[in-house]
């Protein structure tokens, strides 16, 4: 069986699962372009590809976007060389351009979607994200919450095959939560303090909601973490010396394994984003030994936090439920999202996709 996929940019957790899907399959990525303009460079920093690839010359724009004709001319030349199409996107000219092709030709393609939000698009906008998604002959979806964006835009129920959305290799789960000097000592490295920890790793943007998340440690005891970088980071620090915060941390982007290191060494991860397509950070912090409070928002949380049980999901209109929830966190909740982890693993992903890609196959 031989896969050509298409993806935006060589996302290092998309690399990952790449280098582990071509294990087992003939597989040919395309990436539309080198980086996006709103990632720093380190984010790229520790990419290997162990697959065949192919970078489009030209065409990009924007943070993300590309307009490029390299692609539907790679289709007309080759599209019979391979058994299916996965698209991994559909928001660049140039995947609409393919789409397009795909479409007219009958040639059969999956869409390949790491999650989704429905929102209400104005008639046009609508109307084009229905012609894109509701072509597609198969879907790979995360869950069953992302299952409702396929469906808002016309896929059908019987075409869609499920994977566990992860960047977690199972050698990266911890057994079980640190003891209290393990967490002591790495924290120490970082200049952290023994008090309880907070975790947020984000963007430094508005939908993240870091500023808010901020606001509600002015009251608070305990110690926030935040790790990340972008360009509302100034207001942060700006807000924190303003308010004599001393109980907010801020770090720059942390490569994954110092990352997964400092989250081990933290008691519990928190998030209150506006809006969260996925959320791999979520699942990111169960594997280190977590509890998690998420908002409503971030979509991975549907799937990977039982309220009460490993954390909680909370409203971003309730800020009391917030605090309720930070709260009633318990350490048994860590060695719960240690086992919810287990079952959302690269290699999991990986096999989950290569069986459903056989299905399609067969079809």
């Amino acid at each position: 069986m031989k896969i050509l996929i298409v993806f935006n940019h060589p996302a290092p957790y998309k690399v990952d699962l790449f280098n582990e899907l071509a294990k087992k399959i003939d597989m040919e990525v395309v990436f539309e372009r080198q980086a996006c303009r709103n990632r720093t460079a380190t984010f790229y920093a520790d990419k290997k590809y162990k697959f065949t690839y192919r970078f489009l010359k030209r065409g990009t724009f924007g943070e993300e976007n590309s307009n490029s004709n390299e692609l539907v001319k790679h289709l007309k030349k080759h599209h019979q060389d391979y058994d299916l199409i996965v698209m991994n996107g559909y928001s660049t000219i140039t995947e609409m351009k393919a789409i397009r092709y795909l479409n007219k030709h009958k040639i059969k393609w999956c869409l390949f979607v790491n999650g989704g939000v429905v929102k209400k698009d104005y008639w046009l906008k609508f109307k084009v994200k229905q012609f894109l998604i509701s072509n597609a002959n198969y879907y790979l979806s995360p869950s069953e919450k992302v299952d409702e964006y396929l469906l808002h835009y016309g896929a059908k129920k019987e075409d869609i095959y499920h994977y566990p959305n992860s960047t977690i290799y199972a050698s990266q789960i911890i057994s079980k939560p640190l003891a209290e000097e393990e967490k002591k000592t790495i924290r120490k490295e970082y200049g952290l303090p023994e008090t309880f920890l907070y975790i947020s790793p984000a963007q430094f943007i508005n939908r993240k909601n870091n500023l808010a998340l901020i606001k509600l440690f002015a009251n608070r005891k305990e110690h926030l973490l935040l790790i990340g970088d972008g360009l509302e980071k100034q207001s942060y620090l700006t807000f924190i010396e303003e308010n004599h915060l001393t109980n907010v941390t801020i770090h720059h982007f942390l490569d994954k394994k110092s990352l997964l290191r400092v989250m081990s060494s933290a008691d519990a991860f928190i998030t209150l984003s506006k809006e969260d397509i996925y959320g791999h950070t979520v699942n990111e912090a169960m594997s280190q030994g977590l509890a998690i409070i998420t908002s409503e928002k971030v979509i991975s949380s549907h799937k990977l936090v039982k309220n009460g049980v490993n954390g909680y999901i909370v409203p971003l209109s309730e800020e009391a439920l917030v605090f309720k929830a930070m709260d009633s966190l318990t350490p048994l909740m860590g060695e719960k999202s240690i086992e919810i982890a287990r079952e959302n693993t690269i290699e999991k992903m990986s096999a989950s996709i290569i069986e459903a890609l056989k299905e399609m196959r067969q079809k």
